[in-house]
Formats: C-alpha cells, sequence, structure tokens
C-alpha cells in the first residue's frame, strides 16, 4: 500500500512497470529468441526505447544517403514513423523526469 506524502492526503501512487513481452521471431521462423521482463521500472524501460528508436533514426539517415528509388521512399517513410516515435517517446521520457 502507498502512502500519502507528510502534508497531502492522497496517496502515491506505484511507478509503472513493463509487461512481459518478447521479440526476435525473424517473422515468425522460430520461436522468440528474447524477450522484455516484466516489473522493470518504466522510466529505464522508455530510456532503452529512445536510445534504440535514436540508434535506429541513425541507420535509416546512413541508408536514406545512399539509395535511389524506389527504396529512397520506403527509407523516407520510416524515417517519419522513427521520427514520431522517437519525439513521443522523449516527450514522455521528460515529463517523467521533470515530475
Amino acid at each position: 500500500m502507498n502512502h500519502a506524502p507528510a502534508g497531502t492526503s492522497r496517496p502515491i501512487p506505484p511507478r509503472p512497470t513493463t509487461a512481459h513481452a518478447h521479440f526476435g521471431t525473424c517473422h515468425d521462423a522460430h520461436p522468440p529468441m528474447f524477450s522484455v521482463r516484466a516489473g522493470i521500472d518504466g522510466e529505464d524501460a522508455l530510456v532503452c526505447a529512445v536510445a534504440a528508436l535514436q540508434a535506429a533514426y541513425e541507420t535509416n539517415a546512413l541508408a536514406l544517403e545512399k539509395a535511389e528509388e524506389p527504396l529512397r521512399s520506403l527509407l523516407v517513410a520510416t524515417e517519419n514513423s522513427l521520427e514520431k516515435g522517437l519525439a513521443l517517446s522523449s516527450a514522455v521520457l521528460e515529463g517523467i523526469e521533470r515530475g
């Protein structure tokens, strides 16, 4: 049970944590090889997600520099999705850190 801080009547809610998830099936070619453990602090997990999205964005940008059509159009679409995911997850992380 979470207790209220001194001088307040509202209890502090528990920090969000991860649920179990798995990945790494190579498009269902085999059972999952990797997983996210349940119970990891949500902020810690979000830091890892932001780092992964940033790495994917940078990798995509390098490929975009070398690509020609029609692959270039696909990479631009991927860039847009990565930008959106990175902006949203970074904004949530910043909001958490501010309190």
